[in-house]
């Protein structure tokens, strides 16, 4: 036998044994990762919670796709509130079962928590119709969107900028949309309050786009003009009803001023009084509060 095939045998009988060796360590890391996985199922049994996640932790040191540690210990960190951590397990559980419909809620509900909506909704879109998170996924969805909205919206009225047409007219920037609004005030904190005549409501925008029913009192009738003062008292001119409605700062609501079909109003922070036109008697009413 020449030394060239006695060099070629070497090196196999070399491979052959050192694949074995390999084999012999996985095999070995696998029951370590099993010993210690079943060691963290009864420390959470214990209620010892994080020498229960250490244990987890340790056996996918040895095992990276161990999915049942995987889960167990995404479930752990969820249930802590300790999100940042769970979306590391849930990616790992997603590379292992990418078609696991429950691991694809979990992480859009962690990545939603997080406010990572677009990843959030890249993972829910993928659970099925038939799966049995789907309607849980798709409220989800519908809270996304909303929110989406909510912070298009809040970037508009954060965004200053001054739109002016080729004749030089400024152009407004829609924010929302009611049924026959008519008179709108400003409070302390930036919160915007608009009347709705016909729906006899008062809706509020918050500085960061989210939109509301502030107030529905059954005293609200046909109301126009608003006028905010510097306790955040809002006052309502009660077209219909013929008065002037004030609703305190924590929401409640009374008859303020008897006045013949009141229009707008306006409120005179130097001097803490509260201004009324009077169309019912074409006149200017002066109110000191």
């Amino acid at each position: 036998m020449n030394k060239k095939a006695l060099i070629i045998i070497f090196s196999l009988l070399y491979l052959f044994a050192t694949n074995i060796t390999f084999c012999e360590e996985a095999e070995n890391n696998n029951e370590k990762a099993a010993n210690l996985y079943n060691e963290a199922i009864d420390l959470y049994g214990q209620d010892k919670i994080e020498k229960s996640i250490d244990y987890f932790i340790k056996a996918l040191e040895l095992k990276p796709d161990f999915y049942e540690a995987h889960y167990n210990l995404a479930q752990i960190l969820m249930s802590l509130n300790k999100n940042d951590e769970a979306i590391k397990s849930l990616e790992e559980i997603a590379k292992i079962k990418p078609e696991d419909t429950e691991n694809l809620y979990n992480l859009g509900k962690t990545y939603f928590k997080k406010g990572y909506l677009s990843k959030s909704f890249e993972n829910l879109k993928k659970i099925n119709i038939n799966a049995p998170q789907y309607d849980d996924a798709k409220l989800l969805i519908s809270k996304i969107e909303k929110r989406q909205d909510e912070l298009n919206l809040e970037e508009k009225i954060k965004k200053h900028e001054n739109i002016i047409d080729t004749q030089g007219i400024s152009k407004g920037i829609e924010l929302a949309e009611f049924s026959a609004p008519s008179g709108a005030a400003i409070d302390s904190k930036g919160n915007v309050y608009v009347a709705s005549f016909s729906q006899n409501q008062i809706h509020k925008i918050s500085i960061y786009g989210q939109q509301s029913i502030h107030s529905k009192s059954n005293l609200i009738q046909g109301p126009i003009g608003l006028a905010i003062d510097k306790d955040d008292n809002i006052y309502v001119a009660n077209y219909s009803a013929n008065n002037i409605v004030k609703i305190t700062s924590n929401n409640i609501a009374s008859i303020f001023a008897q006045i013949n079909k009141p229009y707008c109003l306006i409120y005179d922070l130097t001097n803490n009084r509260l201004y009324a036109t009077e169309q019912g008697s074409n006149k200017l009413i002066k109110f000191d509060l």
